[in-house]
């Protein structure tokens, strides 16, 4: 299992568990990032401080400290 912040531009992956606590926890419910959700890295900083995602056909940007709470298995194309 990885997280966000490991994952390379273009790789897709399914969410598997957020480790994040309220109010971090919260707001990614709240922008469709919930577990099995289907996510696709679409770029990042070159300091991977946030990454630029989509998830289930919504364009979302996330924090380091946000995408490093988000643990996911990498799809198999």
């Amino acid at each position: 299992m990885k997280k966000i912040s490991d994952l390379r531009i273009g790789d897709k992956a399914i969410v598997k568990k957020i480790t994040a606590k309220e109010p971090i926890k919260g707001r990614l419910f709240a922008m469709g990032i919930v577990k099995g959700a289907k996510i696709q890295v679409l770029k990042h900083t070159l300091a991977k401080q946030t990454w630029d995602i989509m998830s289930n056909d919504t364009k979302v940007g996330l924090r380091e400290e946000e995408a490093q709470n988000i643990v996911v298995e990498i799809e198999d194309e």
